[in-house]
């Protein structure tokens, strides 16, 4: 059966809003430098990015590298240094304790102030469909406590590009929500950093010979900012809440170098045109004499570090940052660009893994009860903004895209399709919807191939149990 009629995709007239791709040029951005790495791993993980890592045997076997074979080469190559340059080069890569931002506020008795208090969460188990699947959904919590949100004046602090990880003598501050025993991060991933969960240390593995510096900033630089739904749910509400506090207002803010268009536009939607952005690309650092770190906003682990033991976590989310966040898109998004929201839509997913087999089966039929098709990656985040902000019901297999539930009005109903497998983390999506007040139900369908696939694999969702959930 083919795709729905191109009458059936939803596609909103073109925004005119122009000072954003004004304000996007005067982005102050750091050099950056040509690798010097040419090693044999270097070439490997290259050709790993470009074509293996879709492939959930490849990126499993990948993993499981990185996370055990990998380090050992790391230490095994730091005891033995050749020349006095290494040496010193190396110095940089000692072992440094690994501390999370609170702590490290208390030891040092920074100046530190609250810009959002401690919140409780709860989390009730979303319906299955089928019913039978209820199984699946495994309750992590039935409600989560999330921590008062706060902004630190850190002294003579380095920052680097594509880490949320801050380095200040011989220490490295995480945020606190951060489990280093059960957290396996982007920054380990990469060859970036090395982290010994046990004794809470780390190795910081990338070298800035030539570090920019500044007198002041606020460092919103992370691993995960270039992931759409990573950067609208733990970066974009931080940098709301900084910049709603008139105290911040000249104060320039660093952000991750190469972010798409649609990400860098809500930035702008967020913070105007006036004030300073500095944008820092993998590899390079910025020496800060007084650095902001603003504590944690959300948060969802990159990967799962070990099987072995639980108690993972599904993600958390403070609803008084999202609450500043949609509060402030929804009063300067210009509204005017486009009439005739649909209320019910279907997210159409195009790319990546976790694929719905028989999507336009599923199409198909709910155009028949009046859904539009959208293609978010097509729109403009504005118009992002707008389509969800009119919807009442969603449906759509999991992705960034999801995110956008964020902008749903406040008891809307969200349909997502996602493949049985005991290993998800199905209370992200929970979690979120949660905090901003929606209401969730999982479709859950059946892997191709459960042993090979895993998480993200490719499913196939029965048509009738959708027909009657809708």
């Amino acid at each position: 059966m083919p795709y729905s009629t191109i009458s059936n995709i939803f596609t909103p007239l073109k925004s005119n809003a122009q000072w954003h791709t004004r304000s996007i040029s005067k982005i102050e951005q750091i050099e950056s430098y040509v690798s010097e790495n040419r090693s044999t791993f270097t070439y490997l993980r290259k050709l790993y990015r470009k074509y293996l890592k879709h492939y959930s045997p490849v990126r499993s076997i990948a993993i499981w590298t990185l996370k055990n074979l990998y380090p050992f080469y790391l230490n095994l190559k730091s005891i033995h240094l050749s020349n006095p340059i290494s040496r010193k080069t190396e110095n940089t890569k000692r072992w440094r304790k690994l501390i999370n931002l609170s702590e490290f506020s208390k030891k040092r008795d920074l100046v530190a102030y609250k810009i959002a208090d401690a919140e409780v969460v709860n989390t009730p188990v979303p319906t299955a469909i089928p019913t039978a699947d209820q199984s699946y959904l495994v309750s992590p919590h039935d409600q989560y406590a999330f921590p008062e949100i706060s902004v630190a004046m850190v002294e003579d602090a380095t920052i680097y590009g594509g880490s949320n990880l801050t380095l200040v003598d011989n220490e490295v501050i995480c945020h606190d929500l951060f489990d280093a025993a059960r957290d396996f991060t982007s920054e380990e991933l990469h060859g970036r950093a090395l982290i010994n969960p046990k004794r809470k240390r780390i190795r910081w593995l990338s070298y800035d010979k030539k570090p920019v510096k500044l007198s002041t900033a606020a460092t919103f630089v992370d691993a995960c900012a270039p992931n759409y739904a990573h950067w609208l749910t733990e970066v974009l509400p931080r940098i709301a809440l900084f910049c709603a506090e008139e105290r911040h207002k000249d104060i320039p803010i660093v952000i991750n170098s190469g972010l798409h268009e649609n990400i860098l536009n809500s930035l702008f939607e967020v913070i105007g045109s006036k004030r300073k952005v500095i944008a820092l690309p993998i590899g390079r650092a910025i020496i800060v004499n007084k650095l902001f770190i603003t504590s944690v906003a959300g948060y969802v682990p990159f990967e799962r570090r070990t099987n072995k033991i639980s108690g993972h976590s599904h993600g958390k989310f403070s609803p008084h940052a999202f609450n500043i966040l949609t509060s402030h898109l929804s009063s300067h998004i210009d509204k005017t660009d486009s009439k005739g929201w649909p209320e019910k839509i279907f997210i159409r997913r195009n790319s990546g893994a976790r694929k719905v087999l028989n999507a336009s089966e599923i199409e198909n039929l709910l155009v028949t009860k009046g859904y539009k098709i959208v293609e978010p990656e097509k729109l403009t985040f504005s118009q992002q903004v707008q389509l969800f902000s009119h919807a009442k019901t969603i449906v759509g297999s999991s992705g960034a895209a999801l995110a956008n539930m964020l902008f749903l009005p406040r008891g809307a109903q969200i349909f997502i399709l996602i493949g049985k497998y005991s290993g998800t983390s199905y209370w992200y999506w929970q979690n979120m919807a949660c905090s901003s007040g929606k209401i969730l139900q999982y479709c859950l369908g059946t892997l191709e191939n459960e042993q090979t696939s895993g998480i993200h694999g490719d499913f196939h969702i029965p048509l009738s149990e959708i027909s009657k959930a809708l």
